[in-house]
């Protein structure tokens, strides 16, 4: 049996988020995220997106817009229970596309289709809010959220969300 473990190590609030590129047979992408603090997760979340992506990037970048909205979300809970967070929240991502399109303004062909409400990650990333940085797929703890995965890692995934064997 596993248990939640918090306090292992002190890293304040990140989180991580990964989408799986339409590649189910519904055509619709999976959104994962996970949110830690202190080395155990506190939110997560593995749904699927309500629309079909054209893209990967696209499916990538709604997943990191969810996740920006659930940060948001959290960054106000601790502010008002504690104290409000003075340092940026650290989103990894495996999607330099996504990353790079939530720091350019400019539309591009492949982009120009993605609805504005997605667009809401670049105002959280522009007003310090949220850091958006790149995760090797290796590191991505949100995997075992949008995909199913060989037994190794998912052991090494559930041990990096805090879950330890009672």
């Amino acid at each position: 049996m596993l248990v939640l473990q918090y306090g292992g190590v002190q890293q304040g609030l990140q989180g991580y988020v990964d989408a799986d590129g339409a590649s189910q047979e519904h055509r619709h992408a999976i959104s994962g995220y996970v949110f830690l603090v202190d080395s155990g997760a506190v939110s997560w979340s593995s749904k699927k997106q309500e629309l079909v992506p054209l893209s990967t990037t696209e499916a990538e970048y709604v997943a990191v817009t969810h996740a920006a909205k659930e940060a948001m979300w959290i960054r106000r809970l601790i502010g008002e229970v504690y104290r409000p967070l003075e340092e940026p929240t650290t989103l990894f991502s495996d999607s330099q596309t996504a990353i790079a399109l939530t720091k350019d303004g400019q539309y591009h062909a492949r982009t120009k289709h993605i609805d504005i409400r997605y667009h809401f990650i670049r105002y959280v990333v522009e007003d310090g809010s949220l850091r958006l940085i790149y995760c090797p797929t290796n590191d991505r703890t949100a995997d075992t959220l949008t995909k199913a995965l060989p037994s190794p890692k998912v052991k090494h995934f559930a041990a990096a969300l805090g879950l330890v064997a009672e």
